[in-house]
């Protein structure tokens, strides 16, 4: 069942009309007229025959345009914050070499969370493999069917890899299973968790404060974009997934600092829900004409442009994060405004560089992935799932020895 949440501005819009609502009622909603108007008619009669001559009123003083902080949208530091984040990034998220000889033939696996961004992931987790020679094992689940993920961690238990490698699953998921693959000495490196660094889970990345700061600059990206209008806006959000959380949280707050005449709804989809997710934005766009912007907490599980467009709703502006090859074809096309990058080459090489340095015993460092902010014309296109960082590899391999 989709459930609609007003969004807090949203709420504050709403409560004024009503304060403003009311106001006017008190003011003028009686059809008789009023002592003061009464009076006001007789001195007006009394005095119609002495009038003197009517003049023209004297012109109004200028005045100046009302400035950003009278308006409400920080229309320049959303613009600024922009673009900061629009320029390809360069360096990888690792900095430091690693020291020594980095062991070949290690056993890793890596259990996909089955939505196409995490399938994505394994010919990327192959390329870093190849170089640092280790075996890599793809363990496929399908997202509807939650079940599947304990029975990818048994197997993990079961076959004693070095390193399992997986994103998305809480650990209290799989809690029982994980205890005893760390028992069995493999470690544990995650993207996109929420967990704390401990009892065998030795690294995560796109932690909770690096997937926030995607929500911050979204709610610029829409602020800019808007062009300082107030905008309005549907948050498309997945419990399902705690990290996302995060991006939601820093995407209301940072929307009612750059402008808090803005306003959002929220409609959170279940995994049951995504196939009619398409469906249920149009009727929701269509009951609402005054909403522009839909905001999706991932592009990978929600595919809007081809439903608005049959649908005719070709004056809504799309933004997301996480890409597919099919997300930057809508975009490139002009279907999808743009997007957050997310940098799977770069989160998934920093995930097997902390394996490495755990081989070797170095300390395992705690990058942040790079931000981008894609929209048509600066990026590659008519490619598939491409590093952020061009000469991605050839970094890692320097930092690698390889």
């Amino acid at each position: 069942m989709t459930r609609i949440k007003w969004g807090r501005q949203a709420r504050l819009g709403t409560a004024l009309l009503v304060v403003f609502g009311l106001t006017a009622a008190a003011c003028g909603g009686d059809d008789e007229p009023s002592a003061a108007t009464e009076a006001s008619d007789a001195s007006a009669s009394s005095s119609e025959a002495t009038a003197p001559e009517a003049t023209d009123p004297p012109a109004p003083e200028a005045t100046d345009p009302p400035t950003e902080e009278a308006s409400g949208i920080k229309l320049a530091e959303a613009q600024a914050i922009v673009e900061q984040f629009s320029v390809r990034p360069t360096q990888i998220p690792n900095t430091t070499p690693i020291e020594g000889d980095i062991p070949t033939g290690k056993k890793i696996y890596f259990i996909s969370c089955g939505a196409p961004a995490c399938e994505a992931e394994i010919p990327i987790l192959q390329a870093a493999a190849d170089i640092l020679e280790w075996e890599l094992t793809a363990i496929s689940t399908d997202p509807t069917k939650p079940e599947q993920i304990p029975a990818a961690w048994d197997r993990v238990v079961n076959e004693k890899p070095d390193a399992v490698l997986y994103t998305g699953t809480p650990r209290s998921q799989v809690a029982t299973q994980m205890d005893a693959a760390v028992a069995n000495g493999t470690v544990a490196i995650a993207c996109c968790v929420t967990d704390a660094l401990e009892n065998g889970l030795i690294y995560a990345i796109s932690t909770p404060d690096q997937v926030g700061e995607l929500g911050s600059i979204i709610a610029a990206w829409m602020v800019a974009d808007a062009g300082g209008e107030a905008a309005h806006a549907v948050y498309l959000d997945l419990p399902d997934f705690p990290i996302l959380s995060a991006l939601r949280t820093e995407f209301e707050a940072n929307l009612v600092e750059l402008c808090d005449v803005c306003t959002h709804d929220a409609i959170e989809f279940g995994l049951a829900d995504l196939a009619t997710a398409s469906d249920q934005v149009v009727s929701y766009l269509r009951a609402h004409p005054d909403v522009k912007y839909v905001i999706q907490s991932t592009d990978s599980t929600f595919s809007l442009p081809a439903a608005l467009e049959a649908a005719g709703l070709d004056d809504i502006r799309i933004f997301g994060e996480g890409p597919t090859s099919a997300t930057l074809a809508d975009i490139d096309a002009g279907r999808q405004a743009g997007t957050m990058a997310f940098g799977f080459w770069e989160v998934m090489f920093s995930m097997m560089d902390a394996a490495a340095r755990n081989f070797v015993g170095q300390e395992i460092e705690l990058p942040a992935p790079p931000n981008w902010v894609m929209t048509a014309g600066n990026f590659p296109t008519g490619e598939d799932t491409f590093p952020l960082v061009e000469d991605l590899v050839d970094q890692y391999k320097a930092l690698w020895g390889k």
